[in-house]
Order: C-alpha cells, then structure tokens, then sequence
C-alpha cells in the first residue's frame, strides 16, 4: 500500500498559532499602550471640565463677592479628582504686598485659592482669576483676576478665600460661594498715612504690587498684557512683582517750585510738553541772578540756565550732552541769546519764562550753559555743558551749525526736542543749581519764595488713582 506524504495539515496549524499569537500581542499592545492612552484622554477632558466649571464659578464669584447676590453656587464634576479650599495658613501661601515708594505704609492682602487636582495638574480659582498649571511647573491664566489698571488708576478688588473644604472621587461637587464682607483699604484717609487720592507723586513716585502665588509666572504674563507696567519674576520666592508709575501732582496748574521738578510716564515721541515754565520771583530785582535747573538721565545731561542780561532782562541758555554718542565729554549742543524782560506786580520783580514759547528763539551757539560758581549744586550732577559740536547731529533730519539758517529754532523746538531724548532713558528729575549759600544775599541768586512752575503733559503709563478693598469669602464644598 502506498502512502501519500503532504504537510498542509501542519500548515494549517502553524497559521492558526500564528493568527493566535498576533492577536495575543495586539490585545497586549492594547493592554500596554491603549489602555493608558484612553485614561490620559479621559483626564484630559475631565481637566477641560474642571477649567470650564471654574471659569463659571469665577463669573459667579465675581456676582457674589463683588455684586449684590448674597451667594452663588456652582457644580463641578470631581472625575477622580480632588476639590479643596485652600485659605493661607495651611501652607503654600498666596497674598499680595501693595506698597508706595518712601512710604512706610504696607498694605498685605491674603488671597488663599481654591484647587482642583487632577494627577499632576491642577485648575484653582485665586485673586479672582482663574489659574492652570501644567505638570512642567509653567502655568497659564484661563480668566483673568480683579486687577484692573488703564495707565491712570488701578483698581484692585482683592478676593480673600476662606473656608475649609476637601472632597474627592467621581461625583458632583456643590461649591458655595458667600461674601462675607468688603473692607475699603485704600483710599482711607482716615489712617493718616497718606492714603489719599490723587496719589502724591512728590510722596510716592512708585507703586508697587507684589504677588506671591504657586501661579506666579501666570500672573507675571496678565500683567505684562496690561499697558505700562514694568514686571519681573522671582522663580525661588514665587513672586511677581508689579511697578507702576505715579503721575506728578500739580498738573495744569501753577505750583510752588520745588526740587525735583518731576517728569514721569512721560512719552518719548512726538512732543512731550504741553506747559512747561515759570512765574519767578526775585528780591534783588535779579541782579546778578545765576540758576539753572538740570537733569541726567544715563549719561545724558539737560540743562535750562537763567542768569540776569542787563540792564532789564534775564537770557535763557540749553545746554544738552551726550556722553554716549560723543567723542570728547566736554562737548555739548549749547543754545543761548533768548531774552525776557523783568517786570514787576504787587509781590515785586518778576519774568515769565516759557520753555514751550514758539515766538522767542534759541541760537545754536559756544556758550558755557550752567550756573557759575555753583558751589551748592544738587544731585545729580554738577558743572556745565560747555562748548558746541560742529553738527548737532542728535535731530532728526535736521543739519545743524553755527553758519546755516536751522541754527536759529524756537524755545519750543529747543525744549521738545531736548525733553524727548532724556525721556528715552526714563523719568526726569530736574535739580536746582546756584551759587548760594545760608545768606540772604547769595540767596538773592535763585527764585524766592513766590516763584511758581506750570508742568502739564499727558503721561503714558502713570497712575493718579489707587482703589483697594479686602472682599472676604466664605467657601465650601459638598
């Protein structure tokens, strides 16, 4: 009998042991890979949840807390997470610092939050924002807080958590938000630190807004979005500080003259003034009257100089220098041969001189432009800007020297144009300089005491006015 050899039955075999082990691998893959992959999602969208329902509770917050309704309630689905109130003293504190500059007075607000947790990230409500931090530490804001400031007031409804809460697991959470009292911090005349509106910039030249929060960066981001604030980072303190700029007091109006006559926020294109000069008086009908007022700025220096040109007049000189952008320090860009006469009222001798007068002229010329002999000179610097450049290269599409017919420019086009290039280094701060001494006749060298300054300009980025309150919260969980 003859036997037929043939292998398709082990084939066969073979086949199904290898469909069975793909599909054993696939099913692990899945296990392995998928399973995980399928949690992470879920996460994902429990997290987008989570950052939906508290930027709801932020808008009903802002009804309970700020508003007329005495509570608000919000549902947030948990998704195996964790929800907890968090006010500051159970660790990881938040608060802000508010303080003034040469101003012992501190304002120190607690914030305290309310956190979702969800794994490694985390959506918490906090100052009145809502905050979002990823596992890489960096975190982003989702709605923005009750810090509100257009250049000219800041208005700083703090929200100041209580409570005590902690609930987890897959379930609805019910948040209950209650105001539990408003307390108007600033302004507050009442406790006789200055806390008073408009802000007194001869007082406080500077604001100063310091927020120490887990979201940190996120606040440091808000706030640069806002116009004119200067911002930096403190990663170890977990801080951002927040600086803002006081506009000078006094403006559109005709003040005592006093030192430093101020310049802050003050734009530094097209032209900065809109009034800048002075009513002086002088008890020796100005003979032998020798004062300037000047300014630095970096290495820039700006000086206006009055002295008496007798017989009836005084003559105003501009002295400008630029250490950066010159060759030899003594240098400088010199105006002089602009004349006021003397006249007199009830108060005795006096000139009006106006630094932004389109009528008068300048003439760019060698002068010595500081006061002589100035012997008591403040800060921040002393002697004169001597000599002229053979071209004052510093205006803009303008060719400048002392033979062509542009070295004649009215005081306004002087003062304008000078003013701008110091505002490119900052605030301007201009100190007086005469030759006087604890005597009443060199005293007769600089203003009396019925002198007054007329500053006006439309600052960019200064605060006027300052609005604090402490809005306390009552938060729970179930």
């Amino acid at each position: 009998m003859k036997f037929l050899r043939s292998e398709k039955a082990a084939s066969e075999v073979i086949g199904h042991v290898i469909i069975l082990g793909l599909t054993i691998t696939g099913v692990a893959l899945i296990a392995l890979i998928g399973v995980p992959s399928i949690f992470s999602l879920q996460d994902m969208a429990n997290i987008r949840n989570a950052e939906q329902a508290f930027t709801v509770l932020d808008s009903r917050a802002s009804i309970a807390l700020l508003g007329e309704s005495p509570m608000q309630v919000v549902d947030i689905n948990l998704g195996g997470g964790t929800l907890a109130v968090k006010p500051n003293g159970t660790g990881r504190e938040s608060y802000m610092i508010i303080g003034r500059e040469n101003e012992g007075d501190t304002i120190i607000i607690p914030m305290g939050k309310m956190e979702y947790r969800l794994g490694d990230r985390i959506v918490a409500y906090e100052g009145g924002g809502v905050w979002s931090k990823y596992p890489s530490g960096g975190s982003v804001m989702l709605s923005p807080p009750e810090f509100h400031y257009n250049g000219r007031t800041l208005t700083l409804p703090a929200i100041n958590i209580a409570g005590d809460a902690a609930i987890g697991g897959k379930g609805a959470a019910a948040v209950y938000l209650k105001k539990n009292g408003t307390k108007v911090i600033f302004p507050d005349p009442y406790q006789g630190t200055n806390r008073t509106n408009p802000i007194n910039s001869s007082i406080s030249g500077t604001i100063y807004v310091n927020v120490t929060s887990d979201f940190y960066d996120a606040w440091a981001d808000y706030a640069r979005s806002l116009l004119y604030t200067k911002v930096r980072t403190d990663e170890n303190n977990r801080t951002a500080s927040i600086e803002l700029t006081v506009v000078p007091s006094g403006f559109g109006a005709s003040t005592d003259i006093t030192y430093p006559v101020s310049f802050r926020g003050l734009p530094d294109t097209g032209a900065p003034l809109d009034n800048f000069s002075f009513r002086i008086y002088n008890n020796n009908n100005f003979n032998n009257f020798n004062w300037d007022i000047r300014a630095k700025t970096g290495n820039r220096i700006l000086i206006f100089y009055i002295k008496k040109n007798p017989p009836n007049r005084v003559e105003l000189m501009v002295g400008y220098q630029d250490n950066d952008n010159i060759i030899n320090p003594s240098d400088g860009e010199t105006w002089g041969g602009a004349n006021f006469y003397i006249q007199t009222d009830a108060k005795g001798s006096y000139i009006d001189v106006d630094l932004l007068d389109i009528s008068r002229n300048l003439t760019y010329q060698n002068e010595n432009v500081g006061s002589t002999n100035a012997n008591l000179c403040q800060q921040p610097v002393s002697g004169t800007v001597r000599g002229i450049r053979t071209t004052a290269d510093s205006w803009s599409n303008i060719y400048i020297n002392t033979s062509n017919a542009n070295k004649t420019q009215s005081i306004y086009n002087v003062t304008q144009h000078y003013i701008r290039k110091m505002a490119e280094g900052g605030d301007i701060f201009f100190f007086k300089c005469a030759p006087a001494v604890n005597n009443e006749q060199n005293q007769n060298n600089e203003p009396a005491d019925d002198s007054s300054v007329l500053v006006d300009y439309n600052p960019v980025g200064a605060i006027t006015f300052l609005y604090i309150s402490d809005n306390k919260a009552d938060v729970t969980a179930g």
